[in-house]
């Protein structure tokens, strides 16, 4: 290899570790909650800053949902294919866990959330 291209692969993995480590390390949101939601409307809001578990039974079944640590989890349900449970734990603005045998959506919310954004005005 040429020196030129030693410095071109030196500066990607510089690159690419700065973008790998600023998302994973990156600052959580101060005032951030988890927002249950079930059949389109609030159930229950959990702020992220606390060790909390939640019970969540409608007519379309049970969901538990925790919040330890920073994030939010869906550690246990009985829907048939428990895609839920599956999902990994959220912690950012705007991450979702979704149960759709239970209509019920749990997502990360900014302390200033309003339900209009850029996207939206």
């Amino acid at each position: 290899m040429k020196k030129f291209d030693i410095i071109i692969a030196v500066v990607i993995i510089a690159v690419a570790a700065v973008l790998y480590f600023g998302g994973v390390l990156s600052p959580k949101e101060k005032g951030a909650v988890a927002v249950i939601y079930v059949d389109g409307n609030e159930y229950k809001r959990l702020p992220l800053d606390t060790n909390a578990e939640v019970r969540v039974e409608t007519e379309y079944g049970v969901n538990v949902i925790t919040v330890k640590d920073g994030y939010a989890d869906c550690v246990d349900a009985d829907c048939k294919d428990k895609l839920c449970v599956s999902q990994k734990k959220i912690n950012k603005v705007n991450q979702t866990i979704v149960c759709l045998p239970h209509k019920m959506v749990v997502e990360i919310e900014g302390a200033d959330a309003s339900k209009i954004d850029s996207v939206s005005e």
